[in-house]
């Protein structure tokens, strides 16, 4: 499985084209954009902390993109 990570694009909170893309967003972009959400949440933890959760910093991405959120 691939997984084309973007969190290097920087993407505006407001303006008229956000809320057209927000308006037209499919399952699949909201999927998208919380799984980039929680790849960089565990990439800003510290190595002692990834630790503590069983992780390494090369587990981060098979771990999102293997467990289910709620």
């Amino acid at each position: 499985m691939a997984y084309f990570d973007q969190t290097f694009f920087h993407t505006p909170r407001f303006g008229a084209g956000t809320f057209l893309s927000r308006v037209l967003d499919t399952p699949f972009d909201r999927r998208s954009r919380d799984i980039a959400r929680r790849i960089a949440d565990l990439r800003a933890l510290s190595d002692a902390e990834l630790a503590a959760r069983g992780l390494s910093r090369g587990d981060i991405v098979r771990h999102v993109l293997l467990t289910r959120r709620g």
